[in-house]
Order: C-alpha cells, then sequence, then structure tokens
C-alpha cells in the first residue's frame, strides 16, 4: 500500500498569504511495496479539479522534495498542488498574499499622547452572499483581530519579532465563515517589540515607532464575481482600552474600571515600501498544563506547572476582585518564590477592579516560568488556572527513550528548552530582560534543533533577519537578530555597537548548512548564498588589508564564552585563544560557502574552496611545529587577544590567561581535522586525554567547545571519557542540572549550586538552549543515525551505535520523508540485540562493533553485535 500525504510549501503546511522567493514542494512517501524507478508528477493549478494546470514537473528524488521558481504566481490567488505516483496522489494548496499589488488602505494611528494599547474599529453591512474574504492586515507593535467579537484565527502575539525597521510582515486571514449581514472587525493592539521596553541595561522604549499604528484590507469576493474592500483609514474609530500596562519584559496590567478614552485617528505618513507578505510561523497554543497548588515557606500561594514553559496563565477570574495579581519565576530558593535573576523584569500579570466573573488571559506579553506567586486568590479559585504552551508551530521529529531515567530527562530539558525559547526567533531565554535572537547560541544548536524539529520555515525566517541586517553592517553579522539601532542611545554596550564576531556571525554559514542537510531543500540552500558568501568576504576583506594571513587574529571575539577553563568563578571569558577559534570558523565558513555553492552549480565555490585551503594551511603552519601543537603561537599577542584582554579587564576585572591546548582547542583541531599528520592527531588525542583527567573526567568548556568536545572524545577513541562526560553526575555536567531538578537546560554550568543556591543574578538563566547541543551526540553516537551526506542522492543513512555500559537499552526514532527510521539496541550477557527499522526509499550503511558492515534496504532488521567494554 502505498501513502502520500504530509504536504508542504517551504516547511509549511497549506500556508496562506506567505512570501515566496522559491517553491520547494515537499511530502512524505511510504510504502510497503514500491520499485525502485519511481518518478512523481507534481501538478500546480488554480482550481481543485486540476482543469487550470499552470505547472507540471516530476522528480525522482529519494528526498521528496522539488524546487521550482515563482514567475506564475499572481497576487491573492489559491493555488492546488497535487503530487502523484503510480496510482497514488494526494493533493493540498497555498494561497498568495498582495504581493506587488498596491495597498489601497492607510497606515492608521491616533493623534493624542502615546497610550499602552488602542482599539480600532469600524462597522460595515454586506448585503450580498460572499463566495470568500481575506483580511490582510498588521498591528504595530503587537495585535490581535476581532470580527463580531470573535478572534480571528489560532496564534498569539503576531506579527511575531522582526527587524521592523527594514520589514513589515502583513498576516493574511481567511475570514469567509466571520462576517455576518452587520459586521463590526476590531483591532486590539499594544505595545510588543516594537515600541516597549527592550534590550541591555532596563532596556529602551520606542526602539522602532512611539505609536501603535494599523494597516488592514478586507477583502470580500461575493457569489455574483463583484468585489469590495473594507479598509483602514480616517473613517474608523479609535479608543483607549483596558489594558493599561503591557510589556515584553514586565508584563501586563488589566484595569476594568478603566474610563475608555475616544482618539482622534489620522493617516500615518509612513511608506507602505517595507510592507511584505508574512514569512514568520505562526505563534500558537501548543499545549496546556494543569498547576499542583501549595504555600510557599513564605505562605505565599504558589501555582508549580511541573515544567518550565514559555507562555502564560488563563482561566475563569472571579466575581469582585479589586486586585489579583500573578507573578513568574523560574526556579524558588529556600522554599521560597524566586525571581531576582530575572534582572529588571517585572514578569507580573496584574488584574485591577474585576466587577464581574469572566475568562481572563494576557494579549501582549509572554512569561518563561513555572511558579506563579498568586496573590488575591484563594487556593479554589487558583485552581482554575492552567497554563498555555506558547510556541511557534513546528512538527516535532525525533523520539527517545531508554533505561537510563536522568538521560531521558535530560531529553526531555534539551526539547523544552527548545520549544520555550523558539518563540518568532531563536531567543536566549524567555524569562529575563533579554529574549533576543543571539546568532551564537543558535549556530551550535542548529543541529540538535533540526534533530528535533521541522525548523525550516523557523530558522529561515531568522535567516532572512540575518541578512537584512547584514545588508546594513557592510557584511557582518550582529551578535543577535534583529539588531535595533539603538548605538547611539547605548553607546557603553559592545554588543550594541559592534558586529561580526566568529561563531556568532558563523550563523550565516552553519544555518543554511545544517538546514540542507537534514531537509535538501534546495530552494532555501539557495536562497541564503549571497548571506554566506558576504560573510565570508567581509573576514576576507579584514583578512587582506593586514596582509592576507589567512589568520582571522582581528577585531573584536568572545572566544569560547562562559568556559570553566580560567578557574575565575562567574566570569564569562574562556581561556583558549580566540585567534584559534575564529580562524577554525573562518575556515569552517569558507568550506560552508564552497560547498553550498557547488551544490547550486555555482562556480564561485572554486574561490571559496581555494581560501579554505589557505585558511587551513595557515592554521598549520601557526599552530604546529611539524607534528608538534605550537604552545607559543604569534597569536598570542594578536590584535583580538589585546582587544579580549582590555574586554576582560573591563567587564570582568580579570586578565586572561590564553592558551592553545585547552580541552576546547584541542576537540576544535580534532573534530575539523586540524593537524599535519596521523601522529600529530594522535598527540592531540593523548593531550585532550591529559586535560580530561586534569579536570577529573569533567567539562571545562563553553559555548563553543562543549558541542565538539563529547564528538571529539568518541572519535578519538576515548570512547571511555566521552561517556563518562555524559553521564557524569556532578557539577559541572548535564546530568548535574537533573538531579537538581532541572526541567530545562542552564545557561551556565553552575547556574544553580550544589546546595540549591543560585550562583548568581548579573546573567543566569534555567532556560538557555545552547549546551543543549549534546543531543546530537546522543544520536549520532548513541543511537547512532547519521544523516546522508550533502551530496548523496540515494538517501543513505549510516547507523553505528555506540553501546555503553551505563545504559541496557534505548531507542531512538526520526521522523524522514519516507517514514521513521528507528534505531532499538539492548545489551544481554554482553551481546547487543540490535533492531532497526529502514523507512521506504531509505538505504542505510550500518557498521557494527564486531567489524561488520553492511547495506540495509527497506524493512526490519533485527542482529546481533558484541559489546566492547569502554
Amino acid at each position: 500500500m502505498m501513502q502520500i500525504d504530509q504536504l508542504k510549501v517551504n516547511g509549511i503546511s497549506t500556508p496562506l498569504g506567505y512570501h515566496f522567493d522559491y517553491l520547494t514542494l515537499s511530502w512524505r512517501f511510504q510504502s510497503n511495496d514500491y520499485h525502485e524507478n519511481l518518478k512523481f508528477k507534481i501538478e500546480i493549478s488554480k482550481d481543485d479539479c486540476f482543469e487550470e494546470i499552470v505547472f507540471s514537473g516530476e522528480t525522482n528524488s529519494f528526498y521528496n522534495t522539488y524546487t521550482i521558481t515563482t514567475a506564475f504566481l499572481k497576487p491573492r490567488t489559491r493555488y492546488f498542488w497535487r503530487v502523484s505516483v503510480d496510482e497514488v496522489s494526494a493533493i493540498s494548496y497555498f494561497e498568495t498574499g498582495k504581493m506587488n499589488e498596491p495597498w489601497e488602505a492607510d497606515w492608521i494611528s491616533y493623534q493624542e499622547p502615546t497610550f499602552e494599547s488602542v482599539s480600532f474599529k469600524k462597522s460595515f453591512s454586506v448585503k450580498k452572499e460572499i463566495r470568500s474574504a481575506r483580511l490582510y492586515s498588521l498591528g504595530l507593535g503587537l495585535y490581535e483581530v476581532f470580527i463580531n467579537d470573535r478572534k480571528v484565527g489560532e496564534e498569539y502575539l503576531a506579527p511575531g519579532y522582526h527587524s521592523y525597521d527594514l520589514i513589515q510582515q502583513y498576516q493574511t486571514y481567511d475570514v469567509t465563515e466571520y462576517l455576518q449581514d452587520r459586521n463590526e472587525i476590531a483591532f486590539l493592539v499594544g505595545n510588543g517589540w516594537y515600541r516597549g521596553r527592550f534590550i541591555f541595561e532596563g532596556g529602551l522604549e520606542n526602539i522602532y515607532g512611539d505609536k501603535q499604528k494599523l494597516i488592514s484590507e478586507l477583502h470580500i469576493l461575493y457569489h455574483d464575481g463583484s468585489t469590495e474592500i473594507i479598509k483602514s483609514d480616517t473613517t474608523w474609530n479609535a479608543k483607549t482600552n483596558e489594558i493599561v500596562e503591557n510589556s515584553i519584559y514586565d508584563g501586563e496590567t488589566i484595569d476594568f474600571s478603566s474610563k475608555y478614552q475616544p482618539l482622534t485617528v489620522i493617516m500615518d505618513k509612513e511608506s507602505k515600501q517595507l510592507l511584505r507578505e508574512r514569512i514568520d510561523l505562526p505563534i500558537c497554543n501548543m499545549e496546556s498544563l494543569e498547576p499542583l497548588i501549595f504555600r510557599d515557606t513564605a505562605n505565599n500561594l504558589l501555582l508549580d506547572f511541573g515544567q518550565e514553559i514559555t507562555g502564560w496563565i488563563e482561566g475563569m477570574l472571579p466575581a469582585n476582585k479589586p486586585k489579583v495579581s500573578f507573578k513568574f519565576g523560574e526556579i524558588l530558593q529556600n522554599g521560597q518564590f524566586y525571581s531576582a535573576n530575572l534582572r529588571t523584569a517585572k514578569q507580573e500579570f496584574v488584574i485591577l477592579n474585576n466587577e464581574k466573573e469572566r475568562f481572563i488571559r494576557p494579549r501582549f506579553t509572554f512569561f518563561g516560568f513555572r511558579y506563579v506567586k498568586v496573590e488575591g486568590l484563594n487556593e479554589e479559585e487558583a485552581q482554575r488556572f492552567s497554563a498555555k504552551v506558547l510556541h511557534s508551530k513546528m512538527e516535532e521529529r525525533f523520539r527517545f527513550t531508554s533505561s537510563h531515567k536522568k538521560l531521558n530527562q535530560l531529553i526531555s530539558n534539551i526539547r523544552w528548552s527548545q520549544k520555550d525559547n523558539f518563540l518568532s526567533i531563536p531567543t536566549d531565554c524567555p524569562q529575563r530582560d533579554e529574549r533576543m535572537g543571539w546568532t551564537g547560541d543558535i549556530t551550535v544548536f542548529a543541529n540538535t534543533a533540526s534533530y528535533n524539529m521541522e525548523t525550516r520555515a523557523f530558522l529561515g525566517h531568522f535567516l532572512k533577519m540575518v541578512e537584512l541586517e547584514q545588508e546594513h553592517l557592510n557584511g557582518a553579522v550582529p551578535f543577535f537578530a534583529p539588531f535595533p539601532k539603538v548605538a547611539d542611545r547605548d553607546a557603553q554596550n559592545p554588543f550594541l555597537n559592534s558586529a561580526g564576531a566568529a561563531v556568532w556571525g558563523d550563523a550565516a554559514t552553519v544555518l543554511p548548512m545544517t538546514l540542507f542537510r537534514h531537509f535538501r531543500d534546495q530552494g532555501l540552500l539557495n536562497s541564503h548564498l549571497s548571506l554566506m558568501m558576504n560573510w565570508v568576504d567581509y573576514i576576507y576583506r579584514q583578512d587582506e588589508e593586514r596582509g592576507g594571513k589567512r589568520l582571522w587574529d582581528f577585531g573584536f571575539q568572545l572566544g569560547d564564552w562562559l568556559a570553566l577553563d580560567l578557574g575565575i568563578p562567574g566570569t564569562v571569558f574562556g581561556a583558549t585563544d580566540s585567534a584559534l577559534i575564529a580562524t577554525i570558523y573562518y575556515y569552517y565558513s569558507a568550506s560552508n560557502t564552497a560547498k553550498a555553492l557547488k551544490l547550486c552549480n555555482d562556480s564561485s565555490a572554486t574561490f571559496y574552496s581555494k581560501l579554505a585551503l589557505e585558511i587551513r594551511t595557515a592554521l598549520l603552519t601557526t599552530y604546529f611545529i611539524g607534528d608538534e601543537l605550537q604552545l607559543s603561537p604569534v597569536t598570542l599577542q594578536s590584535e583580538v587577544e589585546q582587544n579580549r584582554q582590555e574586554m576582560g579587564r573591563l567587564f570582568g576585572g580579570i586578565d586572561i590567561s590564553t592558551r592553545v591546548d585547552t580541552q576546547t582547542g584541542l576537540s576544535l583541531l580534532l573534530r575539523f581535522g586540524i593537524y599535519p599528520s596521523e601522529s600529530a592527531r594522535l598527540k592531540l588525542v593523548e593531550t585532550l586525554k591529559e586535560r580530561m583527567s586534569e579536570s577529573n573526567g569533567a567539562l571545562t568548556t563553553g559555548f563553543v567547545g562543549t558541542p565538539e568536545l563529547p564528538h571529539a572524545l568518541l572519535e578519538s577513541g576515548l570512547v571511555s571519557e566521552a561517556f563518562s562526560l555524559l553521564f557524569k553526575e556532578t557539577s559541572p555536567s548535564w546530568l548535574f542540572e537533573v538531579n537538581m531538578g532541572a526541567t530545562t537546560t542552564w545557561e551556565r554550568w553552575d547556574s544553580i549550586l550544589p546546595n540549591g543556591k543560585i550562583s548568581g543574578i548579573e546573567m543566569n538563566s534555567m532556560n538557555h538552549y545552547a549546551y543543549g547541543a549534546i543531543e546530537d551526540f546522543i544520536i549520532e553516537k548513541m543511537v547512532g543515525i547519521n544523516l546522508p551526506d550533502i551530496e548523496d542522492d540515494t538517501n543513505t543513512y549510516q547507523i553505528s551505535p555506540q553501546y555503553t555500559e551505563q545504559l541496557n537499552w534505548l531507542t531512538g526514532r526520526l521522523d524522514t520523508v519516507n517514514g521513521k527510521i528507528e534505531v532499538h539496541w539492548e545489551i544481554q550477557n554482553g551481546i547487543v540485540n540490535l533492531k532497526i527499522d529502514v523507512p521506504t526509499r531509505t538505504r542505510v550503511h550500518l557498521i557494527l562493533k564486531n567489524g561488520e558492515s553492511m547495506a540495509l534496504q527497506t524493512g526490519s532488521y533485527q542482529l546481533n553485535d558484541v559489546y566492547l567494554p569502554e
């Protein structure tokens, strides 16, 4: 039986009103009985009967993707597309937005001084039978829209967080079923990232604008073929509402005794040139959690949802409550509610003067929390409230379970930190006064993220923000995107007045290649070639200006952020030579760019391949003398190290003792193949073994080194060290966090000390996904599932599971476009029972510990292997 399902366009199911630079059509194909020479026929039509076909093509791709150009697309048109093979077919649709159509509507705002939230309304009548109706709208900062008091759509916090000064993404809603004879359309608009408090040191207001505004067109098509547009203009009404405070950091206050003030609607003269169809995924309510209610040691009434989440609480509020407040926090201290590590973020939801029973929830904020302190309600009343988990809508792809409960909890923690921080953009934390799209964090986590979820559209949107910002930075990539232009107002913060550091900037090349490895989306990769080249060119130009040494030993670098190898508690700086890290990433980005260009048949690949080779040669001559690692390279006195030392003294009051033979330095050299010979590699391995012994098997790595260390250990034959590292339960380690009750991953290895005390409040999040990058080690090494090579067109995975005495058994399952690939192994009396399920149109190159290797086709296999003690 053959089956085709999960039809997507650019990674999205039935996208409505999205922008399409390209069309990548993808689907899942499953079959118990198929022949090798399948050809899939793809058709696109303007009607669901496929009588008006506008495109037809075919492919035999084993990855079930097909990319085409968009020249034939017309504005505001629904297209149906069908994929067929043999006698089986499946149909889906996508719909364009306004595209290049001029906007008939005007931006509208109000004349009075700024309010925290305003409502824009328009009443209208419909006197004919409606065939369809589409609403094209954008409210800034954040908005919700209602037609006849019914909320339109299932998303929240629209339009999400974008570089509003460079792109303004409007949403499209199918409102056909919302309209009646007499109608009122109402927009509730708040502050959000657009004008609310945001960014460092207490934040800034009015970053993108000083008042809420709206643009909206409701297009109605009647059954008689006539059309009508209800558009935003000065005939609309506006007034204040009961939301008297709202802020991303501080939360929201609703005062039901507020006197609504009518406002004077004016036309906002801002250009409409930045308006564009959405590319961001909707933020949705993905699941609900019910609380455990208790009193803390200070007698505060607390809700414990058992899991740290991003979202809010909602429920029925009793009548006659003069003040009810909910305060949100991550952890308890001394058995009490605690929120000092949120810094200036209040994270409160306050309701004033409620006179009747009603359902309440916030509108224009979100919280990072596990615990909620409730004031103004008793236990029974508080029980009415549940937590709603909000994140961008994505399907999960990977499932894992094992005989080790703590390892299972670690995987859960990583997945939750991803969900909690994948809200419109990949954020660094969802709770304190930051919540920004740090590029370095996602650089190291992207591979794990893409195993866990279908990240194409989400990370593709983020990369577009990076690219837009890059255009204004002469090729540099900022430390975070969006990148508010506030340097003139906050020149003291180096992250706001500089850009272009290794690892953080290398998101420009790492993410596109990671997404291609996972999803084989040629259109997505091709759309990011300029971003990749511009980033490498940015480094190359500076390199050339300094004599073309092919070393990135200049500028401002963060090095191995939050590493422990300086031995200074609380410091953010690591000991590894930052020029070594930067130059390896220079090499990595040049190599990635060359590979991407080659995959897209672009002749520019030759230049970047040659550049990568030159950088590798410079690394070898700088960091090795013969087969010996050069422990005193010239880079220790380089411009970049002098800059880092100055930063250490300025912001940390410390002198940085820089080395190259750290766990991080050695892991990077081994992982990226930077050594002159096999003899040199073995010496690096021996030194890495010494470093692990010196730290009693613990890691001393930071953001850069941690993702590479376990892989480097195992690939170097240090199997015992690799698994001891993963399963270590004392600080610093992943399982120490589990032992301390963590339900997400921490920003720092010592975020919570062994005595249960928080280690500091200046920069300390309990919900930070970067160190969750360990999951790709668990997937690729322990489960043993490795993605096909980027040049492979036969969909051949390599499976090579690594067994450990720490586990009796494990199961890992990855959803692919041809079904589920699953590995289960169990150790019994020194023998490994191995079960592998290979889905349709998928090949596996299996490598066993007993020395055998074999090619597997579609089917289920049960095999025996040997367990070799570590």
